[in-house]
């Protein structure tokens, strides 16, 4: 009896913890999510406060790893940030964008790395691509209004070389209009 209830309070918590925000229409900016973006981004637009920018346009390379944007969703109580990597060196670095914060205005939000949705973080090996979602929650007892933004710094942490030798940052400020 014991064994099947908390087989049941597990199953409830997790289908409650799926619930909690999707991330499914946040494009990671890699060619193989942005044509499945656009279809799921027309079925939720009507409902929300949310804003979504397509920040697709935003790359930069820090110690070999090739680093871009995709969709940036603007919540009440988050931000999501679509990412994707592609380490072009032989050997691999270390990079932790899901432990980096975002600046809106006064406010930082920061990475939450439960939260990630996908794998992007730790060590990546030479020339493999990874792409997420990265979660930046709001401070409790504060909200973000989405209406107000008008930019978003982002500061995901340093890209490491395998031998210590290289350390560069990765941070971009992205304009919301």
């Amino acid at each position: 009896m014991k064994k099947l209830l908390g087989l049941s309070l597990l199953l409830v918590l997790m289908f409650a913890l799926a619930a909690c925000g999707s991330t499914e229409d946040v494009s990671t900016g890699s060619d193989t999510s942005k044509a499945e973006s656009s279809e799921k981004e027309k079925a939720t637009e009507s409902e929300d406060t949310s804003k979504k920018i397509d920040a697709s346009d935003q790359s930069m390379t820090a110690a070999g790893l090739k680093v871009g944007l995709g969709d940036i969703k603007i919540l009440e109580d988050k931000i999501q940030v679509g990412i994707n990597v592609e380490n072009t060196n032989s050997d691999a670095v270390s990079f932790y964008p899901d432990m980096g914060s975002a600046v809106i205005g006064d406010m930082q939000v920061d990475a939450n790395m439960f939260m990630t949705d996908g794998n992007i973080s730790g060590d990546i090996q030479g020339g493999v691509k990874q792409e997420a979602v990265l979660e930046f929650l709001a401070p409790e007892g504060k909200s973000i209004d989405p209406a107000s933004v008008k930019e978003i710094k982002l500061v995901l942490g340093d890209v490491t070389s395998a031998d210590y030798m290289t350390t560069e940052p990765v941070e971009f400020t992205v304009t919301v209009e």
